[in-house]
């Protein structure tokens, strides 16, 4: 009996170490944050352009998105030189202007819809959670690209979830992942987030056209985090993986990065994206994020 004891406290001490050796959520975040330049630099940062192109599976995609702290965005995508998706935010509601294929549809959100599109389009939507009162959640170490990487999972409240992964040893993003069932099929665009990146952005964190953050991608008729940073036009469900690298510094920017590189895909469409130019503290416009 006291052998069986013994091993048992042993088993439980190893389970408490384990435990111990996980970071929270927020420490994650916080790591991700510092090794992309850091709090403080970030938010020198009043106002962002970030300009990709990418291929696709359907021809070449070029986009552009403006974004203005904390929460505004405009975004606009070119497939072969053709304008065929353009959203915007303005801090409480997204419009979503999309034409592909003939079609034209119009959709405005609002509420935990249009959070989601905000946090894929912002560069650091990270900044905002506590804001959103997004839900974060620690699931484990799993291997991105052959090393370990932290999966937090994100949730806005009665509304999408979405997975990050965030290099063990450097704290980068390296991935995002979310699942599509039930997202409308329509002009989507590699950032999205969850990350990186979306209708503007290839590179990014943020969710969809996110700089940055990826996170996820927009699509015609439905979006998500997933972020920012998920792209693609007329795809079905499944999971959309999104993965960030070549992280560097942007000009002016006091030492913030932004993954250069996304490639991202379900499956069933892929894309490679990249960073062409990016433009801070300009002095965007409000007009630029007026819905009308």
């Amino acid at each position: 009996m006291k052998k069986i004891l013994s091993i048992l406290f042993v088993f439980g001490v190893v389970v408490n170490v384990s435990a111990q050796d996980t970071p929270t959520a927020d420490a994650i975040i916080d790591k991700y944050l510092a090794a992309i330049g850091g709090k403080d630099a970030i938010a020198k940062i009043e106002d962002i352009t970030i300009a990709t192109s990418a291929e696709t599976q359907r021809g070449s995609m070029e986009s552009e998105i403006k974004v203005k702290k904390p929460n505004k965005f405009s975004s606009v995508m070119y497939m072969m030189g053709n304008e065929v998706m353009r959203a915007t935010g303005d801090g409480t509601k997204v419009e979503t202007v999309s034409g592909f294929g003939g079609n034209t549809n119009n959709r405005v959100a609002e509420g935990k819809d249009a959070i989601a599109q905000v946090l894929q389009n912002v560069p650091f939507p990270e900044l905002l959670y506590a804001q959103y009162g997004i839900e974060k959640t620690v699931s484990g170490k799993e291997a991105v690209n052959g090393k370990d990487a932290w999966k937090v999972d994100f949730a806005i409240p009665e509304g999408r979830k979405w997975s990050e992964f965030f290099d063990v040893e450097s704290g980068l993003k390296v991935k995002r992942m979310a699942n599509m069932e039930g997202m409308g099929r329509g002009p989507g665009g590699g950032q999205r987030p969850e990350g990186q990146p979306g209708a503007a952005q290839g590179a990014g964190q943020g969710q969809g056209t996110t700089p940055g953050q990826g996170q996820g991608g927009q699509g015609g008729q439905g979006q998500r985090p997933g972020g920012g940073q998920r792209g693609g036009m007329g795809m079905g469900g499944g999971n959309m993986n999104v993965v960030f690298s070549d992280y560097k510094e942007i000009k002016d920017g006091n030492g913030v990065k932004i993954p250069y590189t996304r490639e991202q895909g379900n499956g069933q469409f892929s894309s490679k994206a990249e960073v062409q130019s990016v433009k801070i503290n300009k002095g965007i416009k409000e007009s630029n994020f007026v819905i009308k």
